[in-house]
């Protein structure tokens, strides 16, 4: 069996991995659009800034396939799918048969439609090479503006401003990380920006960039900030577009089901570039759990999908943040659920836990992640904690002394 991956980094190459242990004899071949092997994303800020190198950000190197015997194709971007026949078009004229075709075309960054994204000085960040482009401008200069407060743009306020730039971010809502923090994390995150002599800019709705060498974002409200470079980092968009056109089921993803397969017979999808339930994560955990799935249900072994507990678990600005579950306004419309804090602003510290139905469903551990394996756990057994609910968040509490091992 002939198995053709598109897509390259994280889905992609943990289900060639998988693919290749579980039926060494089946062929496993990987295209993806980039010059590069396989690397990863979250840690393009900390290469802006210098922190990391180009070669610490490979995830998989050309060795890495060798051994496993999975072929690695660069710069080849599919264009054309015809699922009838079994056949990928390239631009470069060539094409590929498939058996099973695994789609992990992950997203693209999203661009706002307003006038003046297309200046020069004007930036996004999703690939290397879009880092390696914001590195060669800021050389020249003493200031930026990220438009974005969310986990990357917040990351890439930080690399810029370690490069000694003058850095303001701009967030559309009125809170940082408004899908991980409700309003009194996000309070304390805007304390630790501003220690890192970043400043912030809430409900800044950007309407349009002017200028030639200093470049103004001008809000919806009137209020204007000038700087050297933008940098916009307003989510992104999953790559469906090529679906699309071979008649595979999209909506804001490609549709996939429990096996992670499309409507169409032996063409599955993972990753950034998945829907399923209406959801699109675009989460590092998720395309691992993904392209696991789908790997198993390729080579014939039947497994299921379950949505995992959305959670991110990484530094900000050098700070840990864990953010699982049910945790901001938006989320939680029940107003039975009840919020236990701890909140230490001199520390910059900030605590919650999310209780419904005397059960923990959701958690922020923003600068102290004591006892997160610990809550992640009542999270998944729905453990009820009603006679010590107000322990959880203590630095001694032991889960032990109340359900043993």
């Amino acid at each position: 069996m002939r198995v053709v991956i598109l897509g390259g980094n994280i889905a992609g190459s943990n289900a060639s991995e998988i693919i290749k242990k579980e039926s060494p004899e089946t062929e496993v071949e990987i295209y993806t659009e980039e010059q590069y092997y396989s690397y990863t994303r979250i840690k393009l800020p900390s290469f802006i800034c210098g922190r990391c190198k180009q070669h610490e950000l490979t995830t998989c190197d050309h060795e890495w396939y060798i051994n496993r015997d999975i072929k690695f194709n660069r710069n080849y971007r599919a264009i054309e799918i015809l699922q009838n026949k079994k056949i990928i078009k390239f631009d470069n004229g060539e094409e590929t048969t498939y058996d099973k075709l695994l789609l992990a075309i992950g997203s693209r960054s999203n661009i706002l439609p307003i006038p003046g994204i297309d200046k020069e000085g004007v930036f996004t960040l999703k690939t290397l090479d879009d880092a390696k482009h914001i590195i060669e401008d800021s050389k020249e200069n003493k200031s930026a503006i990220v438009i974005g407060g969310g986990l990357l743009g917040l990351e890439t306020a930080k690399g810029l401003a370690d490069l000694n730039l003058d850095v303001t971010v701009c967030e559309y809502f009125p809170r940082l990380l408004p899908r991980q923090l409700d309003k009194e994390g996000a309070d304390i995150l805007k304390l630790i920006l501003e220690d890192f002599k970043i400043k912030v800019i809430l409900n800044a709705d950007t309407v349009e960039i002017t200028g030639d060498e200093k470049l103004t974002v001008k809000l919806k409200d009137g209020r204007e900030k000038t700087a050297d470079m933008i940098v916009f980092s307003v989510g992104v968009k999953p790559n469906i577009e090529l679906a699309k056109k071979a008649g595979i089921n999209v909506n804001r993803g490609i549709i996939v089901d429990e096996s992670m397969m499309t409507n169409i017979e032996d063409i599955y999808a993972a990753g950034d570039c998945a829907e399923f339930n209406g959801r699109v994560w675009g989460i590092v955990p998720v395309a691992y759990e993904q392209s696991k799935i789908a790997a198993l249900n390729i080579i014939g072994k039947k497994a299921k999908y379950e949505e995992i507990i959305p959670s991110n678990t990484l530094k900000i600005v050098e700070i840990d943040l864990t953010s699982m579950g049910k945790v901001t306004p938006e989320i939680l419309k029940d107003s039975s659920s009840e919020e236990i804090r701890f909140i230490d602003k001199e520390k910059r510290i900030y605590k919650k836990i999310v209780i419904q139905d005397n059960k923990v469903v959701g958690a922020i551990l923003l600068g102290d992640r004591t006892n997160q394996m610990t809550i992640k756990k009542m999270i998944k057994s729905k453990l009820s904690v009603t006679n010590f609910k107000d322990e959880i968040l203590k630095d001694d509490f032991n889960l032990e002394k109340y359900y043993g091992s």
